[in-house]
């Protein structure tokens, strides 16, 4: 008897252990999402609209979470997406935010979430749609503990962070502009002019630097200078006609002596032979 009295008062000890580390985190505090660290996304709008459309689930755990996925998204919107512009209006749609038990050490989850712009005559102009989904093994851990939702929560809004950061740089480049309003032009900011005190700034659009380089000139060799000679002031006693040259230049013509030219060698009466 005795060894049946402990047994069941052990089995009593070990149930109420399990169930007070089950709900032990239900005093824990946890720190509100923040996302004031990201870089901010400005949009040319007047204004931005968070709407929460997202449809109660009966088996959802997200009122459970110490920030539920769909006020972590409003959280989310409100530091990160900044009106810039002095005309139309940019809605945020929250259109699915949910927590669900997976089995028996799984909790997965779901965001969806969609931005439209419209321009000043409230005429849709463009939107992008971003979702992403995640489960969470919690192993050992009771996966519908308030730690483990927050946890599960936290990853899904990283991944969303980065999702509809790349959505909006993909379709919506055209509506983004810097922290001044200036518009985004290919991906970088235009450059301002400056102007006189006074008077605003001149948005003009980057230069491109071109770099040149010189080629050295090739040298030009100079021509020799060729001397002129000097024509001879009589005929040459070797050459009579001329230069002895390799030139095709005509032969000169041999006429025969004019008439009297010829003279016999003159008779010595007095020569002795």
């Amino acid at each position: 008897m005795r060894v049946r009295y402990w047994t069941g008062l052990g089995a009593l000890v070990l149930s109420l252990g399990v169930a007070a580390c089950s709900d032990g985190d239900t005093n824990q505090t946890f720190p509100p999402l923040d996302y004031s660290y990201l870089s901010q996304i400005h949009l040319n709008v007047a204004s931005i609209n968070v709407q929460d459309e997202a449809p109660a689930t009966p088996d959802s755990l997200s009122a459970k979470a110490p920030t539920a996925p769909d006020e972590a998204l409003k959280a989310m919107a409100s530091q990160r997406l900044i009106a810039s512009g002095s005309s139309g209006k940019a809605d945020f749609i929250i259109k699915q935010a949910y927590l669900n038990r997976a089995g028996d050490n799984a909790v997965t989850g779901a965001m969806d979430v969609q931005l439209n712009i419209a321009d000043a005559g409230n005429q849709h102009t463009g939107f992008v749609h971003a979702r992403i989904t995640r489960k969470l093994d919690a192993g050992d851990h009771d996966p519908t503990s308030r730690k483990e939702l927050y946890t599960l929560t936290s990853q899904m809004m990283q991944d969303m962070n980065v999702e509809l950061e790349f959505q909006i740089h993909k379709k919506l480049m055209s509506w983004m502009t810097d922290a001044a309003g200036t518009p985004l032009v290919n991906g970088g900011v235009q450059q301002q002019a400056l102007g006189a005190p006074g008077t605003a700034p001149v948005s003009t659009p980057a230069t491109p630097v071109v770099t040149t380089t010189a080629i050295p000139a090739t040298p030009v060799t100079p021509e020799k200078t060729v001397t002129p000679v000097a024509a001879p002031s009589g005929p040459d006693a070797i050459f009579p006609t001329g230069a002895d040259t390799e030139t095709t230049t005509a032969p000169a013509i041999q006429h025969s002596p004019q008439p009297g030219t010829l003279q016999l060698p003159s008779t010595d009466s007095t020569a002795t032979h």
